[in-house]
């Protein structure tokens, strides 16, 4: 068995619409430890619009770091061989290098990799816009749950043309489980039998519906296209990010 890598996930308390308590966020990382999983990237969300002024951003990223401490030190004690990052899933806005570079929000842990999420109708020209802008200011972006955009979904040629510039893609390990049939199923099936998926996180936001469990995705993934490719979309790939490697 790996040890799974959860990139994209919602388990830090009172933040956003994740965990809701302390103790909630701790009974998901029960479960994610259980599941497997041995390195998890907190991702909040962050999405500008959403506060007044610069002051009220840099309070909430202190609020952050103070509920990831908490984090932490829980998992210090009880899973000393779990690890730890803080990053955010940052909402498409005019400038998110700016954002990034000027402590608004986080990168994935410590590394130049940056998880962005755009609204479902978001046309392809302001997805690939955006992508190249990133790119071209040293950040390396990570695409959230690209099963969600409709530009996908009507040009799967799009998620080639973006990780062949340089974008990294994310799949949600539900959607890896839960569709089986439509036009979503056979926009996820072409992408993995192309190997153009890097990355399949939980986008966990709680511990029913939407639990921290990546393992039944897992098995999916490697009867289907193979335990040496699902080893690399369940941990090679996200680890190396975490550990800002350039290389794949």
């Amino acid at each position: 068995m790996v040890d799974f890598v959860d990139l994209h996930c919602h388990l830090l308390f009172r933040v956003d619409d994740g965990a809701q308590d302390e103790d909630a966020m701790k009974k998901m990382i029960d479960i994610a430890y259980s599941d497997g999983i041995r390195h998890i990237c907190f991702t909040p969300h962050f999405k500008i619009f959403e506060f007044e002024d610069e002051e009220q951003m840099h309070f909430h990223m202190g609020r952050l770091d103070r509920r990831f401490k908490v984090a932490c030190d829980y998992v210090n004690e009880k899973y000393p061989d779990l690890k730890l990052y803080l990053g955010n899933e940052i909402m498409y806005h005019a400038d998110i290098s700016d954002s990034l570079f000027n402590n608004r929000c986080h990168f994935l842990g410590n590394s130049s990799y940056a998880l962005i999420e755009f609204p479902p109708d978001c046309t392809g020209f302001e997805i690939e816009n955006t992508i190249i802008k990133l790119l071209r200011k040293g950040i390396r972006p990570v695409i959230a749950h690209i099963e969600r955009y409709s530009a996908f979904i009507k040009d799967p040629s799009l998620a080639e043309s973006l990780r062949e510039s340089g974008a990294m893609l994310q799949v949600n390990a539900r959607s890896v489980t839960r569709f089986k049939l439509g036009r979503i199923a056979s926009f996820l099936k072409s992408c993995f039998k192309k190997k153009l998926v890097d990355i399949v996180a939980t986008d966990a936001h709680n511990d029913s519906s939407l639990p921290p469990r990546l393992s039944n995705a897992y098995e999916v993934i490697s009867k289907k296209y193979g335990q040496e490719y699902a080893n690399d979309v369940f941990c090679r790939k996200p680890l190396s990010i975490l550990l800002n490697e350039k290389k794949f």
